[in-house]
């Protein structure tokens, strides 16, 4: 693997797109390969082409990149990760962690396949499936 320029600049093209309330023009860079999907924290499992690219944020709302987001390409296939903030449009933020699979695809770098999900630290999320397991409040 080597380093891809070309993939950080996409999915950071993504995020602006996406933070400005261009859903149609951050779709352009999702893939329209049968096999695409994406992956969330909320249950989130969608592999449909049509659902895929029905959301719509208003402006102010998505991702904004992380101190170091990587990106690393081989022949047509590469990656990239990050931990973005999402940026809510009421002002405030999440932790995020975020993968993705790319391939190369005309006329650039398409999007194939995301992870994203909510940074839980590891105590918090004990916590959390303790509180799921034996119901206790979220207070407690």
């Amino acid at each position: 693997m080597t380093p891809s320029p070309d993939i950080k600049a996409t999915m950071l093209e993504f995020y602006r797109r996406v933070l400005a309330g261009e859903a149609d023009a951050a779709n352009d860079l999702i893939s329209r390969d049968p096999a695409t999907i994406f992956v969330g924290s909320a249950g989130e499992w969608v592999a449909d082409q049509e659902t895929l690219r029905s959301g719509q944020l208003p402006a102010g709302e998505g991702l904004e990149a992380g101190p170091e987001p990587v990106a690393f390409e081989r022949d047509d296939v590469g990656w990239f990760a990050d931990q973005p903030t999402w940026l809510f449009a009421d002002g405030s933020r999440a932790p995020m962690r975020m993968s993705a699979v790319l391939q190369r695809d005309e006329p650039g770098w398409r999007i194939v396949h995301t992870h994203l999900s909510v940074a839980v630290p590891d105590d918090q999320c004990v916590m959390l499936q303790r509180r799921w397991k034996y119901g206790l409040p979220a207070t407690g």
